[in-house]
């Protein structure tokens, strides 16, 4: 793997990660997808941020939160910006993605 920093390099899931760490890491990775990230945050500022109710005479909060919008499944693309931070851990997960240059 011959990745310099600064450079886009899209991702493609190749096989499904075997442990959750991998499955963690790759949707880490993932969400760094400009695409992603402006989902994200529609997704964020569309949702109701607090949920109240009373129970017992007493005020209950609970704050909402919304599911990644990366999907781990075979064949999903993603386009990402090379830092050392991403390169190392693109290393680590390398046997569940394939990468190109994009």
């Amino acid at each position: 793997m011959d990745i310099k920093p600064g450079t886009a390099v899209c991702v493609e899931i190749a096989k499904l990660p075997t442990n959750e760490a991998a499955r963690k890491t790759i949707i880490r990775l993932c969400r760094r997808d400009p695409k992603v990230e402006s989902h994200h945050r529609h997704q964020q500022a569309k949702r109701p941020s607090w949920e109240y109710w009373r129970r017992g005479g007493m005020q209950w909060h609970h704050q909402m939160k919304s599911k990644p919008a990366v999907s781990v499944r075979k064949g999903a693309k993603y386009t990402i910006r090379a830092t050392p931070a991403v390169i190392r851990d693109l290393a680590s997960v390398a046997r569940f993605v394939k990468i190109t240059p994009s």
